[in-house]
């Protein structure tokens, strides 16, 4: 959806906040938590992450009606500042992901996975404002991403779901071949 400019970059401030707070509180409110499984539940979390971006935009916002519809709208103006209320994905990370994981596991560990979901989420965000807003140097990493993600805009194929990374276009085998387009395809 069409959000104003200070709920757009909002995410940008208030997440790395939240980030902070989960640490600090892991730190000093639980302070018995074993730094190597916490860390351990963020790399989980961070790997989550990627198969839960991958499945989020593959299977939701190309296919299920209403949210098909959201996402047409980024791809026919991709540079308009178009995303996700951060009240909605706040309340979605704390209540998917924050409150089971505490209830099942314990604060300890809820705080590192929810801290690698939201690193997740925030790369994510960062990475595909980038991608549409900047001009990265031909010869940068950001510049092949930004290749890689035009291909999923423009081409007549469909793939290419991973914005942070391919690997589950891999997996999945929705991974594009680089190179010339076959075809572009306005979407």
């Amino acid at each position: 959806m069409q959000l104003r400019p200070v709920t757009y970059y909002s995410d940008f401030i208030v997440y790395p906040v939240a980030l902070t707070g989960l640490i600090l509180a892991a730190i000093l409110w639980h302070g018995h938590i074993n730094p190597l499984i916490w860390v351990s539940a963020f790399g989980v979390g961070l790997f989550v992450w990627t198969l839960a971006e991958y499945w989020i935009h593959r299977g939701i916002l190309h296919n299920v009606p209403y949210f098909r519809d959201l996402h047409e709208t980024h791809h026919a103006s991709p540079t308009a500042l178009i995303g996700t209320p951060i009240w909605l994905s706040f309340c979605v990370i704390a209540a998917v992901v924050f409150w089971p994981s505490w209830y099942l596991y314990g604060f300890g560990i809820a705080s590192g996975f929810t801290a690698g979901i939201t690193t997740g989420y925030v790369s994510y965000s960062f990475i595909h404002h980038v991608l549409h807003h900047w001009h990265p140097p031909h010869d940068s990493y950001l510049y092949k991403v930004k290749r890689r993600h035009a291909q999923h805009h423009h081409s007549a194929d469909e793939g290419n779901y991973g914005v942070t990374t391919l690997f589950w276009d891999h997996v999945f085998r929705t991974a594009l071949p680089a190179g010339p387009e076959r075809g572009t395809k306005t979407r």
